[in-house]
Formats: structure tokens, sequence, C-alpha cells
């Protein structure tokens, strides 16, 4: 995969039931996750938040088994935040 792209990811969990519930409250639950699209095939989706530069690898990855995705949507209009340090005066003795 090249450079991976930002996604939303809306899926549906699986949920179980141990009491006498009713066929229509029992629901999977949707929800939306956020990552860098860092694979995909038919069988699974797998999203990322974090790349270590220096050695190319990535941290806190989700896999989804394909079949619970219900969309996969492409984030853009992206900005880039520049952070200004201050630089610390050595303190002379």
């Amino acid at each position: 995969m090249k450079k991976p792209k930002l996604v939303e990811i809306v899926w549906r969990d699986i949920l179980g039931t141990s009491g006498w519930e009713k066929l229509e409250e029992v629901n999977p639950p949707l929800f939306k996750t956020y990552g860098f699209l860092v694979h995909k095939d038919k069988r699974c989706v797998k999203v990322a938040h974090t790349l270590d530069v220096k050695d190319n690898v990535w941290s806190g990855i989700t896999a989804f088994p394909a079949g619970c995705i219900e969309k996969i949507s492409p984030l853009s209009g992206a900005i880039e935040v520049k952070i200004k340090r201050k630089r610390q005066r050595k303190k002379q003795l």
C-alpha cells in the first residue's frame, strides 16, 4: 500500500446477551473509528494511529473483519500545524 489515507470507518460491533430480550431490542451498535488505512483485503481492514518515521512501523493498529464494516470514507482537508517551541536559555552561574 502506498501512502496511507486518513479515513473514517463506520462499523457494527457484535452483541451478545444472556437474558430474556425481545429480538427487536437486540441490535449491533454502530461505531466510528478514525485512522490511517494501512491494510485492506476481502477479509480484513486495518487502521493505525501512529507511525514511527525512523523505523517505518505502525502503532495503535485496529483490525476489523470486513463483514462488520458499513462504510469507509476518506477524510480530506487535513491541516498542517507547526508548533513553535521556546528555546530555553542556559542559566549562567
